[in-house]
């Protein structure tokens, strides 16, 4: 167990701990500046109000250490954070393709469902990126479900905009939406309704519900660039 001496780094953030709340297998910390940090149990160190908590890593960005006045909960140095974070992507990876694999079938069965104009659409994106279909695919396909689903119940544009502004449970009683949207999938959802009724031709060329988060390239609403080939003289 290595020692609040042996670290050779400075902390990052150094705060006196307000509140202490259970919080199942952790310590719920609330520290000065009301930022908060779950100890985990396991480590066997139990933080208490007056506590100084010292933080490699902080607020916007990956806490890779903790230490409670001078018992090191845990560390890791910037190399080891790396090495962490490169182990727990392959795993997140190798989870996501067995996912795929088992809703694969289902999958293909919705696509075949979709009207022609989104297949295109989901075509482009598969194109555009080989990963797409394991990362991407169902939650794309949930949107564009969605989509079709109040287009084709509420039929207009004007409709959408009147039902839009309505409250969750009145939205509800018109359209049976999913209850598992997220802002960014119900947004989407609505967006792409109106396009279908109003402009079934850019359904197609609107950039993909999570190209916001992680790019448009990567998402494959543009195609990924290959590079140039030099010929040799």
């Amino acid at each position: 167990m290595i020692k609040f001496e042996d670290i050779k780094e400075k902390p990052d953030e150094t705060h006196k701990i307000t509140e202490v709340k259970n919080y199942g297998d952790g310590w719920e910390i609330k520290m000065d500046d009301s930022f908060c940090f779950v100890v985990p149990k396991k480590y066997g160190v139990k933080p208490k109000v007056g506590d100084t908590a010292r933080m490699f890593g902080g607020f916007g960005h990956v806490v890779r250490g903790i230490v409670i006045n001078n018992d090191v909960v845990f560390y890791r140095t910037p190399v080891e954070q790396a090495l962490e974070h490169k182990k727990w992507l392959i795993q997140e990876e190798n989870r996501e393709k067995k996912e795929f694999e088992k809703n694969k079938a289902k999958l293909d069965a919705s696509f075949d469902k979709l009207p022609e104009v989104f297949q295109h659409r989901i075509t482009k994106f598969r194109t555009n990126n080989p990963n797409f279909r394991w990362k991407y695919e169902s939650y794309e396909m949930f949107v564009c479900e969605e989509a079709i689903k109040i287009a084709s119940i509420l039929k207009t544009d004007e409709e959408i905009t009147k039902w839009k502004e309505l409250t969750f449970d009145e939205q509800m009683k018109k359209v049976p939406i999913s209850d598992q949207h997220s802002g960014n999938t119900f947004g989407m959802a609505v967006y792409l309704a109106r396009l279908y009724l109003v402009q079934p031709e850019n359904v197609v060329k609107l950039h993909g519900a999570l190209a916001p988060l992680v790019g448009s390239k990567e998402y494959g609403c543009v195609p990924r660039s290959r590079g140039v080939r030099r010929k040799v003289k």
